[in-house]
């Protein structure tokens, strides 16, 4: 695995990625890219490793600190790239089924990646959303 870069934050905002995750892995895996879903897959594994402090073939073996606890996960670019996106696709779909607060709340730490991702030097793919690439001036 390539190096981690580790974002702080409340753990009520880390589960929401891990639910989010949940949704895109079960939805891709059923409809879409496997490898997507496979990477959504190690984010939670990341998360539960991390912060839970889970032992696979372990039941029980982690249990979530209280929300209000700062977790400190750790992730690949490649792992946080997924999550912003997927952020970004399920606030979406939070917006079509009338969920809006927790679209605004996923949008929210979207941004609070994406801030965090740029502070570290972190170069968004060319061509998504939040890089849309060079501007086209003077065709």
């Amino acid at each position: 695995m390539s190096v981690g870069l580790i974002i702080t934050m409340p753990l009520r905002h880390w589960g929401l990625i891990d639910a989010s995750m949940d949704n895109d892995a079960s939805v891709e895996t059923v409809n879409g890219n496997r490898q997507r879903a496979d990477l959504a897959r190690s984010i939670r594994r990341a998360g539960w490793d991390q912060i839970a402090h889970w032992t696979p073939g372990v039941p029980g073996s982690g249990s979530w600190p209280p929300p209000d606890e700062l977790v400190k996960p750790k992730l690949t670019i490649a792992q946080w790239l997924l999550t912003i996106d997927v952020l970004q696709r399920w606030a979406a779909a939070d917006d079509r089924t009338g969920h809006h607060e927790s679209a605004v709340q996923q949008r929210e730490l979207r941004k609070l990646i994406l801030s965090r991702l740029q502070a570290h030097g972190v170069r968004l793919p060319e061509g998504s959303a939040d890089n849309p690439g060079p501007s086209l001036k003077g065709s």
